[in-house]
């Protein structure tokens, strides 16, 4: 009976080839790619076909020969057991199409435009073309992630991800730091609407000899994280590319023309020599220099220009503790408490009032408070940020970290540029006094030789 059983079982070559039938019938996972079929099913099948009676109702020792032989059966034809299961499961991963979904990697890049693509996206493309469907699981068999990773690679992306995305390689640098320095200052600015521009082309033509085929993502990484961004902001640009129509240039170019990015710079003063302010209904006069915070409906550098009857009604306007508005912003003093008055007499008989913030004086300003530094965009930096940060810390700060204190005080958002730079007459950065933050600037340029005494 045994010799049989075994036999029937194992051997016979129309009821092996039925087991065979009822393990590639198996259905297909949800969560992963492989077929599965709980193993009491096919255990089942072969008790009714060598016994004639369910599995349930067959003696330990028959129990044990048909499970055996399946076994072996199931593993001759390639499948696994995973005994995770109460009862087990015959599982067999399902055939890779490798061509199908490299070509669905590339698809996915394709769109993307240069851009990072998610971990999920790549993978449910994988899953598609490997496949033909997606699944649950967030892992790839070792075989199909090889192919995924040399997809990715052979398309100029990183082989392994970063906070949940795969990113573009980054620009090759062919230039030293000096020839990019150099180079940067002989790019011809173009005039726009804003003041002068880079064209970003431009500048990623001293990097690179290929620009035209950077994607935006990568130059926004390399504007942000390479040494050319912080060189370009010692210059007074900004780091951000800004798309420009062909009107905004001067001079106009043609209609036909595309829209450019460009780098504007930072502080981009207007001197509009006419331009008025009227506090007190009738009684106009020139304002050549206006600089508010918006952010604290205050003022931080007001000039008045104009007959004496007149600036001094806009100046009683403007202390009188009411709501006033000037170019669209809302204003509010109240009297003179955080204010500085300066008074001149101009030889045609017009006086000269300018209103100066404390915190903008370096002799008025208190050194806990945040101050404001004064900006006519010609430096890179405000002449007064070293010696008005130098008066609100209590640790030794040396001049010749000025450039270096400005670009890590950015960095962690110390310093911030009011109104995105714009200003009549000036603009205007407000400036944190945070000891520890600087301390810990200071330390870390101590530490790796950015900075020394």
């Amino acid at each position: 009976m045994t010799y049989w059983v075994i036999h029937a079982v194992a051997t016979t070559g129309g009821r092996k080839r039925k087991r065979l039938d009822d393990l590639r019938l198996a259905g297909t996972n949800s969560t992963r790619p492989r077929q599965e079929v709980a193993c009491t099913v096919i255990w089942n099948k072969a008790g009714m076909v060598v016994y004639g009676r369910h599995w349930s109702k067959l003696t330990p020792a028959e129990q044990s020969m048909i499970q055996t032989q399946v076994d072996e059966i199931a593993e001759q034809a390639g499948w696994g057991k995973d005994d995770s299961a109460a009862a087990g499961v015959y599982t067999r991963p399902l055939p890779i199409d490798e061509a199908a979904a490299r070509s669905r990697i590339a698809e996915l890049q394709r769109q993307a435009k240069g851009h990072p693509v998610s971990v999920g996206s790549v993978i449910y493309q994988a899953q598609l073309g490997a496949y033909g469907r997606g699944f649950y699981a967030n892992e790839l068999a070792p075989a199909l992630q090889t192919s995924v990773t040399e997809a990715l690679q052979a398309n100029g992306y990183r082989p392994t991800p970063e906070e949940g995305e795969y990113r573009p390689l980054p620009v090759t640098i062919t230039e030293t730091e000096a020839d990019i320095r150099e180079k940067l200052a002989s790019i011809t600015p173009q005039m726009t609407q804003f003041g002068p521009a880079l064209m970003l082309r431009d500048v990623l033509g001293v990097v690179t000899e290929d620009n035209w085929n950077v994607s935006e993502w990568q130059a926004a990484q390399l504007l942000k994280d390479s040494p050319m961004g912080q060189m370009l902001r010692q210059m007074g640009y900004q780091t951000e590319p800004t798309w420009l129509q062909p009107y905004q240039f001067r001079p106009e170019r043609s209609n036909n023309d595309d829209a450019q990015q460009a780098l504007l710079k930072e502080v981009r003063i207007s001197s509009d020599l006419d331009r008025r302010l009227s506090l007190a209904r009738g009684l106009p006069v020139y304002t050549p220099a206006v600089v508010l915070d918006s952010d604290n409906d205050n003022i931080v550098y007001l000039e008045m220009v104009g007959h004496k009857q007149a600036v001094r009604a806009n100046w009683a306007a403007l202390v009188s503790k009411k709501v006033r508005w000037i170019g669209g912003q809302r204003v509010y003093l109240d009297g003179m408490k955080e204010h500085v008055l300066l008074r001149a007499s101009l030889p045609c008989g017009w006086v000269d009032h300018i209103l100066i913030h404390k915190q903008a004086s370096i002799r008025e300003m208190n050194p806990e408070e945040p101050f404001f530094l004064l900006d006519d965009g010609r430096d890179p930096i405000p002449p007064l940020f070293y010696p008005m940060l130098n008066k609100c810390l209590a640790v030794p700060v040396l001049a010749d970290w000025a450039g270096y204190l400005w670009e890590n005080g950015r960095q962690r958002h110390l310093i911030i540029l009011l109104n995105d730079g714009e200003g009549q007459g000036y603009a205007a950065w407000r400036t944190l006094p945070a000891l520890e933050e600087w301390k810990s600037i200071i330390q870390t340029g101590l530490q790796t030789g950015a900075i020394c005494f």
